[in-house]
């Protein structure tokens, strides 16, 4: 079966990961996706607040008339004949209902509820239950476009192609300043000092991947002092690049907590993640909850900065196999609260 699957996007990563996520979700159940990416702005940018508020209003009585008015907040191009909607952040929660009323189609929606109703949404997912309604989705991780198959194959592929014969690596993925985590200067050196030293005590090489909120200086010292031919550096590419392979030859992961994308991104991999944190957290419970959750499963080790060099890991490393399980468990629900038919 094919669907065209509409993605409302306003440019913000971490929320087009999920979305992607879910998409990718739909595709690996067996179906046809075809995916149009819709870039959605605010009508009057500098009435973004006053937009953003009465949208939300609106949102909870949805009906001819508030669906109307709840359109012209946005500006997007006019969508033709869409099967599944679906968008991230709570933002695009308003227009992604009037477009599914308009349209008359499925929608799935990623965010904490605000004032619309969980039962306009045909999939609501959210990191923990905010509904009884069947609809309301909550996968053990985040959507996200990993997995631990696609990493091995392009882990593979990538070893073949440059001739590595050994898999001596350490990874350190790198966020920034976000979600009630602050990181101070001397922090940032630290951590690299010490994933470094670690990296030597361990016999592995080191890899690195920065993301828009690292700080182009630190980035820029990484790129002065170490070897990243192999790794993927977000101020330096201007993109977001790929890194599937990078988790696959990594014998050690490093994730800087405080992006829970790419924690989830990180543990799809299959791979047991080790989770950095700086000494100045002030995180909303919701996101305490997704690390905490992370933790409990043993799919993440938390491990304060200074303590990188004298880490090891005790018990399980390879968690493939109840990663798998996870997002076969995610993607059943998904397709049964959709109303649609599992292919594979």
């Amino acid at each position: 079966m094919q669907f065209n699957i509409c993605h409302l996007s306003e440019g913000i990563s971490g929320h087009d990961g999920q979305v992607l996520g879910i998409i990718k979700t739909l595709g690996d159940a067996g179906h046809e996706v075809s995916t149009l990416t819709l870039n959605v702005y605010w009508r009057i940018h500098s009435l973004r607040g006053l937009l953003r508020f009465i949208s939300r209003k609106l949102s909870k009585y949805p009906n001819f008339l508030t669906v109307k008015l709840i359109l012209k907040c946005y500006k997007f191009t006019p969508l033709n004949k869409i099967d599944i909607i679906v968008s991230g952040g709570a933002n695009l929660a308003p227009l992604n209902l009037a477009l599914s009323k308009q349209h008359n189609t499925k929608n799935i929606h990623l965010s904490t509820p605000r004032d619309w109703n969980v039962s306009d949404f045909t999939a609501y997912i959210t990191s923990s239950r905010v509904s009884d309604l069947p609809c309301n989705l909550v996968p053990v991780i985040a959507p996200n476009i990993f997995d631990p198959r696609t990493c091995k194959e392009m882990g593979e592929k990538f070893i073949a192609a440059n001739a590595i014969t050994e898999m001596n690596y350490s990874l350190l993925i790198m966020g920034g300043d976000g979600s009630g985590y602050v990181y101070q200067k001397n922090e940032w050196t630290a951590l690299i000092e010490n994933f470094i030293i670690f990296c030597k005590k361990n016999n592995t090489k080191p890899l690195f991947i920065t993301s828009r909120r690292t700080p182009k200086k630190i980035e820029e010292l990484i790129e002065r002092n170490y070897d990243t031919s192999m790794s993927v550096l977000f101020h330096s590419e201007k993109t977001r690049g790929k890194f599937h392979h990078l988790l696959y030859i990594a014998q050690n992961i490093f994730v800087t907590e405080d992006s829970s994308t790419m924690l989830s991104e990180a543990i799809s991999s299959g791979k047991r993640i080790i989770s950095i944190f700086p000494r100045e957290i002030d995180a909303p419970d919701k996101y305490t909850e997704i690390n905490s959750k992370y933790e409990n499963l043993e799919f993440i080790v938390r491990c304060e900065i200074n303590k990188i060099i004298e880490f090891s890991f005790t018990g399980e490393l390879d968690i493939s196999e109840r990663v798998n399980h996870s997002l076969r468990s995610f993607q059943n629900s998904l397709i049964e609260t959709l109303g649609i038919n599992q292919i594979k």
